[in-house]
């Protein structure tokens, strides 16, 4: 592709999405107010714990337009669906398009790339109507080679990234909960390179997961999804903003019914509507990343690469000092992801502790006074020889 084009098809993507969260990165709940809760005072539970969008299926456009309303009030927008998106597509579009309160058309989660395909025929009925909302497809993850392209019915994960980014999706969404009882999944990284290749490909931004919600069906014998800590949502959100992240989403705000054998428990929200031990957990991690998605919202992801342990599949190990520095060493045993991205006309310089378990220390020499250490709430600090990284946690720097 013309870089001159890719640059505008990035330029325009990005712009159109600032301008939806007013230049604010989106935190989204997926599964989050839920209809028979709807009142301002769980909303206000909702802002609180950080949140910005909730996504939800409603059993009707009476309770989705009811929960738009309510959010609006508060400043939080909606994802969602109802049987009339499908019965009723043109009057149920002519009555969203006229609430502020409302993000974007929930289509579908986790499809096929048939499936993908037919959804953009609903998506014409309701774009020509209203072509002022998102339209959001959540895409399978890539976990296992042989299943997961089964599950898919594609060629290759490209091709099913291809498929969503040729719809009128305006970003790429996809689900990969890496952290369970027997540590990270090894394809995550891998399924991050894909997916930032495809949204720098096509300009589309992208939005990744973290897992906030324990539940028992097992991986591997005696595998689960732990209850999460704030090392392991740190390490999922900051390792998403390292790949150039455009919003986060959790997995879930609110706790879900058991369903096909899956025993969810311990979300932020319980089913019958009580905070639990995570609440506040997803809370700490949510006021750290509205200060530090700051810098990353709109930004410029210009490399990737992963230094120390073991070399993740499908990603780079890094063979060369970032600008301005002279040396970069880790001790560690689990390595780092090391991220370069640009923003306003500065580098800058982004690494995360890849383990959930132990503080790294980062030993790092400038190459000139340029180079700046930020804090986690984007104060710069003079440079100093050694940092210490706390499990999952992210260091920042200014490299000119």
């Amino acid at each position: 592709m013309n870089k001159v084009l890719l640059f505008l098809l990035l330029f325009n993507s990005l712009v159109s999405v600032c301008h939806a969260f007013d230049n604010e990165m989106p935190i989204i709940a997926y599964y989050g107010v839920t209809e028979q809760f709807t009142s301002e005072e769980a909303f206000r539970t909702f802002r609180d714990c950080g949140f910005t969008v909730s996504l939800f299926p409603y059993s009707s456009l009476e309770n989705l337009l009811k929960a738009c309303s309510t959010a609006e009030s508060l400043g939080i927008k909606i994802i969602g669906c109802c049987p009339e998106l499908w019965s009723s597509s043109a009057k149920t579009a002519s009555a969203l398009k006229k609430e502020n309160g409302f993000l974007g058309y929930l289509i579908q989660d986790e499809p096929s790339l048939p499936e993908i395909k037919e959804r953009q025929l609903l998506i014409n009925k309701l774009q020509d109507i209203d072509d002022s909302h998102l339209f959001y497809i959540n895409l399978y993850p890539y976990s296992d080679p042989k299943n997961s392209l089964l599950n898919i019915k594609a060629n290759s994960y490209q091709d099913y990234l291809k498929a969503l980014t040729s719809t009128s999706c305006q970003q790429i969404s996809f689900d990969f909960y890496p952290i369970t009882t027997a540590g990270i999944r090894p394809m995550w990284y891998n399924n991050l390179e894909m997916v930032r290749e495809e949204s720098l490909r096509t300009g589309k931004p992208f939005w990744g997961f973290a897992l906030s919600m324990p539940h028992d069906v097992p991986l591997t014998p005696n595998t689960y999804y732990p209850t999460p800590t704030l090392a392991a949502l740190r390490l999922q959100v900051y390792a998403n903003l390292a790949y150039g992240a455009q919003g986060i989403q959790y997995f879930t705000y609110w706790t879900p019914e058991d369903n096909q054998g899956f025993h969810f428990h311990d979300a932020p929200i319980s089913y019958e509507g009580k905070k639990t031990k995570t609440y506040n957990v997803v809370q700490k991690m949510n006021r750290e990343l509205k200060v530090i998605s700051k810098l990353f919202y709109g930004a410029k992801v210009l490399s990737v690469h992963h230094i120390g342990g073991s070399l993740p599949e499908g990603t780079t190990k890094l063979t060369q000092a970032p600008l301005n520095l002279s040396s970069l060493k880790v001790v560690s045993k689990k390595g780092v992801i090391v991220s370069q991205l640009e923003k306003d006309g500065h580098r800058y310089l982004a690494i995360v502790n890849k383990d959930l378990e132990r503080n790294i220390k980062v030993q790092i020499r400038p190459h000139n006074d340029t180079v700046q250490h930020i804090t986690k709430s984007l104060k710069e600090e003079k440079m100093t020889d050694t940092y210490t990284v706390a499990a999952g946690d992210i260091l920042l720097f200014r490299l000119k």
